[in-house]
């Protein structure tokens, strides 16, 4: 590869030195030719100009001098006016503008010894621009007395189209320098890129031979009768994190876990004797975890047939390592999503069937009551039965809750008031979170319009919410002793776009960017093995995608995580439609 570089880029150094000297003449031509123009052509062109506008604007002041000063009334206004006219119509050879395109004239009447004072003509274009305003003193021509100013706006557009024709001609003769030098740096180019192209091509193809198997996935290490390092590819450096110099002449034994396989005679035996064919050895990498490798070696012969090296082929098993490994757990989640819907069943028919003597509990309590209440109301005894009667009353409502929970989905969409099974979910985690000393804040507006929902499902969500808070906040107090895990629960109405949020935050562990990206992926879990399914909030995300949900989870990591759901009001989602 270095070898082929040197040839390119020596070929490419050629090409640029003949490009640089073309570019090099090229700019000095411009800026010679832009200099020119600039300090030398331009303010030439422009002296000249006012030059000869001033001297053209002199002769024409004298006629008009003559005029005022030789000719008497009743002529010398009319006679006055036409010279003028004349003046305004003229225009020069080689353009078809008027060359002046104002004349005022402003005359000391005193000097001219006359009572009318009509001669202050002012003809032309009202509000000239684009213009060079000469201001003329006007001499009586008998006795050379001044009579007056006249005051001329010439057109420097003359001037300007002037300027262009002659930058116009100048830049020609500049592209036409750049194209005949361009021709020439093109010519030279071309025959240097064909002396060039048969060595490089040459040397292409025996470095494409090389390329093509350092380019391979694959570690390939030479090594001479001994056991030491004589050659290694690129991939396997980059494979053991060590550069070039730190194996090459070193023996492979120290950079393996099994180093008694090419120690020794060990060497020339095992290679002679034992096929070394898909063998998984070993290697250290050089921060010092191992690296699986499938090894396979073949020993290499001298032309008289002698033993010279071995050649080593490995290909690295940590990628299928992983795969294996990510399967098992996967398989271990499924099992566990199985035992899980198992017990969900087997949790159903126990509700079912405490149900039957919570009933009876509860008719024999009430009896119990109504005896009180008509004999002795105040008994200790009747406190008792009251309490018996309400936890009689929680069990059957958790029992309640269970048996909907369990209950195959039916898929409808209705209006749900959102707060029916806010409170249903609730009924499962109140008394853990007392249990476990878990902060729970509810924050619930009243009064919120209803959404389209389906409740079982809905319920289901809050749930999967609760459990991975609870999961979270505990997780985090088991590292933590002085840490108090809290959650809250809000449900309210945005203002702005009237939507209904519910939200779950808690402060417990929180996610990575990482987690949080895939965390609505099936069976992805940051849990241990036989503590998480990894399908809750995949689930979850199903779930929402059905109702027309918006899902957002905000988290970071060691503070804590926020579950938020996005749900329009019945009313809302009728206008949108």
């Amino acid at each position: 590869m270095a070898k082929l570089s040197g040839i390119f880029d020596k070929g490419q150094s050629y090409h640029g030195t003949i490009t640089l000297i073309f570019v090099v003449l090229a700019a000095i031509l411009e800026g010679f030719l832009g200099g020119y123009w600039i300090f030398v052509l331009a303010p030439r062109l422009q002296s000249e100009n006012r030059a000869y506008s001033h001297a053209l604007s002199e002769a024409q002041a004298q006629s008009l001098a003559h005029i005022i000063s030789e000719k008497e009334d009743p002529f010398r206004k009319e006679l006055l006016g036409i010279a003028i006219d004349n003046i305004l119509l003229f225009r020069l050879p080689q353009s078809d503008k008027p060359f002046t395109k104002k004349i005022r004239l402003e005359l000391d009447y005193e000097s001219l010894k006359t009572s009318k004072r009509d001669l202050d003509i002012v003809r032309g274009e009202e509000q000239p621009d684009n213009t060079m305003a000469i201001e003329i003193p006007l001499f009586n021509a008998m006795s050379n007395e001044l009579i007056g100013i006249a005051h001329f706006s010439n057109n420097l557009e003359i001037f300007q189209d002037l300027k262009d024709q002659i930058r116009t001609k100048l830049a020609m003769g500049s592209g036409l320098i750049m194209v005949i030098l361009t021709g020439v740096w093109f010519a030279v180019s071309r025959l240097n890129l064909k002396l060039q192209t048969f060595t490089y091509e040459l040397a292409r193809e025996r470095e494409m031979s090389q390329k093509m198997q350092d380019s391979l996935m694959d570690s390939r290490i030479l090594l001479d009768t001994t056991g030491t390092i004589t050659e290694i590819n690129p991939y396997t450096l980059h494979l053991f994190g060590y550069l070039e110099e730190d194996m090459i002449g070193k023996h492979i034994s120290e950079f393996m876990e099994q180093d008694m396989l090419f120690s020794g005679p060990h060497l020339v035996e095992f290679i002679s004797r034992t096929i070394l064919t898909n063998t998984e050895l070993n290697f250290y990498h050089k921060k010092g975890h191992l690296i699986p490798l499938m090894f396979s070696g073949n020993m290499v012969n001298d032309p008289e047939g002698n033993f010279a090296g071995i050649i080593c082929i490995g290909k690295d098993m940590t990628p299928l390592k992983a795969a294996e490994k990510e399967i098992r757990e996967k398989q271990a989640q499924m099992a566990h999503a199985g035992r899980l819907s198992a017990l969900g069943e087997m949790a159903t028919g126990m509700a079912h069937e405490i149900n039957q003597p919570l009933y009876i509990i509860r008719l024999a309590a009430d009896s119990i009551a109504d005896y009180f209440s008509l004999n002795d109301s105040e008994a200790i005894e009747a406190n008792d039965v009251k309490t018996i009667i309400r936890q009689v009353h929680r069990a059957d409502t958790i029992i309640t809750n269970m048996r909907s929970f369990a209950r195959i989905d039916t898929g409808y969409l209705a209006p749900t008031n959102i707060h029916i099974p806010t409170e249903q979910a609730l009924s499962f985690f109140r008394e853990q979170f007392r249990h476990n000393g878990i902060m729970f804040h509810e924050e619930f507006a009243l009064n919120l319009p209803q959404v389209i929902a389906d409740a079982q499902k809905f319920e289901q969500i809050i749930i999967n919410f609760l459990a991975n808070a609870r999961h979270a906040v505990i997780e985090k107090r088991d590292s933590i002793s002085e840490f108090q895990p809290a959650i809250t629960m809000r449900l309210y109405q945005d203002s702005i776009n009237q939507q209904i949020i519910f939200e779950v935050e808690d402060n417990g562990i929180g996610m990575s960017k990482n987690e949080v990206d895939r965390c609505f992926e099936p069976f992805f879990t940051t849990k241990e093995v036989g503590q998480g399914t990894g399908l809750g909030l995949s689930i979850v995300h199903g779930l929402a995608q059905e109702m027309d949900m918006k899902l957002f989870i905000s988290s970071t990591k060691g503070t804590g995580t926020i579950f938020r759901i996005l749900m329009d009001s019945v009313k809302t989602a009728a206008e949108s439609s």
